[in-house]
């Protein structure tokens, strides 16, 4: 059987139109839909750890260690899936008077910071329990129906593997549940001062509206294309007689070699036939036109994430800082350690820890308040900064600080703690600006870890410490 080349050029035309909508329907969606999961799941990773860099573990480790106990000797047991029955109140009233407490509070506080920053509302603190397979809330950032300590989910199978690896943390995944609909979800590990996993700061990230606006884009544009594909088909139709041939070889030709970096084939070509293949070439020129503009916000909106990033970057940078004496944080020390223990392996390492404790600061607190105690901690820090100028401070407590002595201060050691110790000494004024320190030291040796002269080093000036205590008595 015979078919014309009208026929033929109609089936072609039908059969290309519908081959490349279908495929620009399926690559822009997966696209934009992957583009956006990877850059929610960054999001909520960055926020995670930077939370995890920048709470106050102590505080964490005091409220973990008090819903626990609650937690364990409660036999009755009900999940957030009975939330508001009466079985579900009398459970969480055995915790409700954390609440109330100071390491609540100030936790609550520091996650609507973060999440006031981040333009978030869902940062909360929580716990694995291994017995129920179950992640228990310990705070809370929400403004709004926060979950309240000692409320518990289920814990989905892919993340069960931090029971046996509890540094793992809970790496971005993206969940759709009937109470919480699309979220994107990170958790990072937060540690104390000795190292081990306090619990995990988690951020949920709603993606309700980012996927209603997804289906809403493919929708659009697979009517859009559609559209298009008829008209494409009714061009082709009409434009089938002996001077059709050539015209379209030439606009087959530009459109193969098309790409929004190489357009000069279709800038180029001119098509004056003043009938439907005419009006096909502009069609796809204007086509070409709305694709280019469509990358170029694209690309502005991967520029705005970018620029999220970036921010997120910066709130990394302020966690390796002390808020309150502006030298390194817990954070910094950890890795100025880690960096040594490589010069140690490598067998270059040449350094030493002193480790500075400030005196009766519990004392000062508690008579002339914490403002009096962190005025008494930044007078310290600034004389330890004075004497050692050429080396890395840290404040790794509370009243505890760290010097990483290299090069020329690890030469004057000695010389440069007792012009510390001189000027203790010498302070003078009120209870908070007269201070009482005690300083330890200890070298590296061939046979010895950074952790180990750590240890010394803090050894030495507990020992330094029950010196100065005997000698105020």
């Amino acid at each position: 059987m015979k078919i014309s080349l009208q026929g033929k050029t109609i089936v072609l035309i039908i059969l290309i139109a519908v081959v490349i909508g279908a495929s620009g329907l399926i690559v822009s969606s997966r696209f934009i839909n992957d583009l956006i999961d990877d850059t929610y799941k960054s999001k909520a990773n960055d926020i995670a750890h930077t939370m995890a860099a920048v709470i106050d573990a102590d505080d964490a480790a005091l409220l973990e260690k008090e819903v626990r106990s609650i937690f364990d000797n409660t036999e009755e047991k009900v999940g957030s899936e009975e939330w508001g029955s009466e079985a579900f109140n009398a459970y969480i009233g055995k915790f409700a008077h954390l609440e109330e407490t100071t390491e609540f509070q100030n936790l609550q506080h520091q996650l609507r910071l973060i999440q006031d920053e981040n333009d978030v509302d869902c940062l909360y603190l929580g716990i694995v329990d291994a017995s129920t397979l179950s992640m228990i809330y310990l705070v809370d950032g929400a403004h709004e129906e926060a979950c309240p300590p000692g409320c518990f989910d289920p814990l989905y199978e892919e993340n069960q593997e931090l029971l046996v690896n509890p540094e793992r943390g809970f790496p971005p995944y993206i969940t759709n549940t009937e109470p919480y609909g699309w979220l994107v979800t990170a958790g990072a590990p937060v540690h104390d001062a000795e190292g081990n996993v306090v619990c995990y700061a988690m951020a949920d990230i709603p993606m309700g509206v980012v996927r209603d606006k997804q289906q809403h884009f493919s929708t659009t544009l697979a009517l859009g294309l559609a559209g298009l594909t008829v008209l494409i088909c009714f061009v082709g139709i009409m434009a089938v007689n002996r001077m059709i041939i050539r015209p379209i070889n030439k606009l087959s030709s530009a459109a193969a070699h098309y790409s929004q970096d190489n357009q000069t084939e279709l800038n180029e070509l001119t098509i004056r036939t003043k009938d439907e293949i005419q009006s096909l070439y502009t069609s796809i020129k204007q086509m070409t036109q709305d694709i280019n503009r469509y990358i170029d916000n694209l690309m502005a909106t991967t520029d705005e994430l970018a620029r999220t990033k970036e921010k997120a970057d910066e709130m990394d940078a302020l966690a390796h800082k002390d808020s309150l004496t502006g030298v390194g944080s817990k954070l910094a020390y950890d890795q100025k350690v880690k960096r040594l223990s490589e010069d140690v392996e490598n067998g270059n390492a040449r350094f030493g820890i002193i480790m500075v404790d400030l005196n009766y600061l519990k004392q000062l607190n508690d008579t002339y308040g914490h403002e009096k105690g962190n005025e008494a901690i930044q007078r310290t820090c600034r004389i330890i900064c004075d004497v050692f100028t050429h080396s890395p401070v840290y404040r790794i407590g509370g009243d505890e600080f760290a010097v990483i002595v290299q090069d020329r201060d690890y030469d004057n050691a000695e010389t440069l703690i007792d012009k510390f110790n001189h000027m203790v000494k010498s302070t003078e004024g009120a209870p908070w600006e007269k201070i009482s320190a005690a300083i330890g030291y200890a070298k590296y040796e061939k046979d010895y870890t950074v952790e180990d002269v750590f240890r010394r080093a803090d050894k030495n000036m507990y020992e330094r410490k029950k010196e100065m205590k005997k000698d105020d008595r």
